[in-house]
């Protein structure tokens, strides 16, 4: 959606800003003791380096703006019926009946309401949204199921200038920084296993406890003189317990935030940490298909580490040449 801003302000003659939404628990957030919704981007991100590439605002900071005006419109996106009976591409939209049921209420704000609410079929690219702006002529408008629109600018130059503004915030590079301190005292590796469900959603690209031990013991011995791996993981107590069992040879890491740090950044915060620490070690092997290592080696290629050193991945039991990840070069 930053991208689609920049292309909207081009065209426009209104100058754009794009709400960030609050966030809310996600399915990886499993910590059940603690509250995790409407959490600000500051929580996670240096906002202030956000906007120096796109016009953006907090939800706090546009109710101060927008006061208890309602907003123009919402628009619900959804899949054209016919895709299945006609397959042919191309880009196209328009007004129709609702399908299934469709949100009246965002983040449990009472106070966020709008004029006009409809429903519209859609298939293309993020571009295409233009056109429903063009065609309604709202002042204020939110998108919901706005992932249906394709991305028009992934990996451009564009792309990389709006993705390097998106820094972490300071604090969590702060408590990465002091756990480094302590105990990743020289040069060390980081392995990113993707457990729970990716165990059967993707049987040939997630390897056994077992497995996994030895794929990380063959890419230490490559490694001259690095004997230290770092685990950022999803598993059980259970699986890390094993997989060091497997790796008693080595000095093994796993950051386990005690109970201020927890309630201080919560579940996201502690998977930034993990994203921080990875991005910053001379070695990262992920897990295909993650999102989550996808963005460690983002991470990694703003840093400008060798490409060699950061896109791997672990290989199934089964499938011990698999596919390496698709090396999204930075473009500047």
């Amino acid at each position: 959606m930053a991208s689609f801003i920049h292309y909207l302000n081009k065209k426009s003659k209104y100058q754009w800003i794009l709400v960030l939404p609050p966030w809310h628990r996600l399915y990886h957030w499993r910590s059940t003791n603690i509250m995790q919704d409407h959490l600000p981007w500051s929580l996670f991100f240096n906002v202030e380096s956000i906007k120096k590439t796109t016009p953006v605002v907090e939800l706090h900071e546009f109710f101060q703006i927008n006061k208890l005006r309602s907003l123009d419109a919402h628009v619900t996106l959804q899949h054209f019926n016919s895709f299945e009976e006609n397959p042919e591409y191309f880009d196209k939209w328009e007004i129709t009946n609702c399908k299934g049921h469709v949100q009246s209420e965002f983040w449990n704000l009472k106070n966020l309401t709008y004029t006009l609410s409809l429903c519209i079929s859609f298939q293309g690219s993020s571009t295409l949204l233009a056109e429903i702006i063009e065609e309604l002529q709202p002042r204020t408008i939110i998108f919901d199921h706005a992932e249906l629109a394709l991305h028009n600018f992934y990996s451009g130059k564009e792309y990389w200038a709006i993705r390097k503004s998106m820094q972490f915030s300071n604090n969590l590079h702060e408590v990465a920084k002091g756990f480094k301190k302590k105990y990743l005292k020289q040069d060390y590796m980081c392995a990113h296993l993707r457990r729970r469900d990716f165990v059967y959603g993707h049987p040939n690209n997630v390897p056994s406890i077992k497995e996994t031990a030895t794929q990380i013991k063959d890419k230490l011995n490559l490694l001259n003189n690095i004997d230290t791996v770092y685990i950022a993981t999803d598993s059980s107590k259970e699986e890390f317990l094993e997989l060091c069992e497997y790796l008693q040879d080595y000095k093994v890491f796993k950051f386990i935030a005690d109970e201020e740090t927890l309630n201080r950044y919560l579940d996201g915060g502690i998977a930034i940490i993990d994203q921080i620490i990875c991005s910053q070690a001379i070695y990262f092997i992920g897990t295909s298909h993650s999102t989550f290592s996808f963005r460690i080696q983002e991470e990694r290629e703003i840093l400008g580490f060798p490409v060699e050193t950061t896109f791997n991945c672990f290989c199934g039991d089964n499938n011990k040449e698999c596919t390496q990840p698709t090396k999204w070069r930075l473009v500047e």
